[in-house]
């Protein structure tokens, strides 16, 4: 029996490193002055990525990392195996939290204009596990969902929950408290109910009511939260960013347009952000990018444009409307294209330090 187990742990720890996901990374920092805390995380992240290839093969590295400084947010987007791909985000995310916890008092989030904030419940607001290809089912425990006692018990039935697993056990570690969602919980409970009903997420950064006096704040415990968990499919990001003759009102209609719930396109979350100087943006959670994809949203865009009441009554061309719609992150599809090229990793590496520093005015 001894034996049996130990050959189903080491087929399970197999799979998980064969078992390709991607990994994105949310840090609630973007402005100019995190600029070195942020090129540091990153430098130390590719060098991790090199070093986990040289010793003990397998596939890892960073595809893509990126700075928002109106949201004041940035990230980092991993992909590789699934046990390279959870020491990677660990170690992102435990020292993304060291350095912010301890960066000047005068700097820190709550001195911050919230304005334009992207929503955030801590400093690593948000860690995503995703899968690069069919799921393979590892050997998970499952637990009574009703005894919440023993939901610390739950070994997820997938290489992307495990992964999830992984790295926020590695948070709880340092004292953080982690949400868990999709098949990195017992009941597969979304990111958006988790934020809903567990955290503070609607209510701060720019959806902070602006009639809310500073000392009633509904801002977050900044170091103590992260939601973290694995959706079911890769999840892509997709912005429309609207001129400021849009007012919140117009805005709010578009988001409505696209977003599933309200009747839009199958897959598609939706939320009006304010970003900066008086615009504001319809940021997209695409869900099922094979069904409800970039593409359906900007033919969306344009029925909207040509029927909204209130569009037409601006009397405006669609540049006069819209000043960009683009992409945010990564796609299953680039992520595997930059594994497959393994004798370019090095000179990826560059392109993606000299984008985020571009970001960052660097």
């Amino acid at each position: 029996l001894v034996i049996a187990i130990a050959m189903v742990a080491y087929a399970t720890a197999a799979l998980r490193s064969q078992y390709l996901v991607a990994c994105n990374v949310y840090v609630s920092a973007g402005k100019p002055r995190y600029a070195g805390i942020l090129i540091d995380l990153l430098d130390k992240a590719q060098r991790q990525c090199k070093d986990l290839r040289n010793a003990r093969g397998g596939d890892i590295t960073v595809v893509h990392a990126f700075a928002d400084a109106p949201y004041d947010r940035s990230s980092f987007h991993l992909a590789g195996g699934a046990d390279h791909v959870a020491t990677v985000a660990s170690s992102i995310a435990t020292e993304a939290m060291a350095s912010l916890v301890s960066f000047p008092p005068e700097n820190k989030l709550n001195n911050d204009d919230e304005s334009s904030r992207h929503p955030f419940v801590g400093l690593v607001d948000h860690i995503a596990v995703m899968p690069l290809g069919e799921e393979v089912e590892l050997s998970g425990k499952q637990i009574n969902n009703d005894n919440q006692a023993n939901i610390h018990d739950f070994l997820p039935h997938n290489a992307s929950g495990w992964a999830a697993r992984s790295i926020g056990h590695s948070l709880e570690q340092i004292g953080i408290k982690v949400y868990f969602y999709g098949s990195a919980h017992p009941d597969g409970t979304p990111l958006a109910t988790v934020r809903r009903e567990r955290t503070s997420f609607f209510k701060s950064g720019g959806l902070e009511s602006s009639n809310r006096p500073k000392s009633q704040s509904n801002a977050p415990n900044l170091a103590g939260i992260a939601t973290i968990g694995a959706p079911i499919n890769f999840v892509e990001n997709f912005n429309i960013r609207l001129t400021p003759k849009c007012s919140k009102r117009v805005a709010q209609t578009l988001t409505r347009a696209v977003r599933e719930r309200d009747g839009g396109i199958p897959g598609v979350e939706a939320l009006t952000l304010p970003y900066s100087d008086g615009q504001y943006e319809v940021a997209c959670n695409l869900l099922r990018p094979d069904i409800g994809s970039s593409d359906a949203i900007q033919k969306l865009l344009d029925t909207w444009l040509q029927s909204n009441e209130q569009v037409l009554a601006l009397k405006c061309n669609k540049d006069q409307i819209i000043e960009t719609a683009y992409r945010v992150g990564t796609t299953a599809e680039q992520c595997r294209s930059v594994l497959s090229s393994k004798d370019r990793l090095d000179e990826h590496d560059v392109e993606v330090m000299d984008r985020l520093k571009a970001n960052l005015n660097f």
